[in-house]
């Protein structure tokens, strides 16, 4: 291997490195690349008020939660815990038959989402 191809194989090695370097820290932050004349976007939704340690910590204490171990490792939401009592077998059958007489049911019950005006109602 001579000198030049060295030194092409090492600056190509560099900016890769770079490359990838600042889309990491692009993504870590607001502002994110785009493809239009501003050459980036402010989202604030993506800014973070929390530091790194209480971000390390949030994680390791939801590591050892019983259900980490399940669906949630793999991108499934988090299980929301009970409020209040449970509804009896009763109360869920009178819930699903006021829902069943409602217009929508036939296309709910194949599927398709709650229409808005709806969605609250049932």
């Amino acid at each position: 291997m001579n000198l030049r191809s060295a030194l092409t194989a090492t600056s190509a090695i560099g900016t890769v490195a770079v490359l990838i370097a600042s889309a990491n820290a692009m993504a870590a932050g607001p502002y994110h690349p785009s493809s239009n004349e501003a050459g980036a976007t402010y989202h604030p939704e993506h800014a973070s008020a929390s530091q790194r340690n209480q971000v390390t910590a949030e994680l390791n204490a939801a590591t050892k939660h019983p259900a980490w171990g399940t669906a949630i490792s793999r991108g499934a939401p988090w299980p929301v815990g009970r409020t209040g009592a449970p509804k009896t077998r009763s109360q869920v059958n009178a819930e699903l038959a006021t829902a069943m007489k409602s217009p929508a049911w036939n296309s709910v019950s194949r599927g398709a989402p709650w229409p808005p005006v709806l969605a609250d109602a049932k």
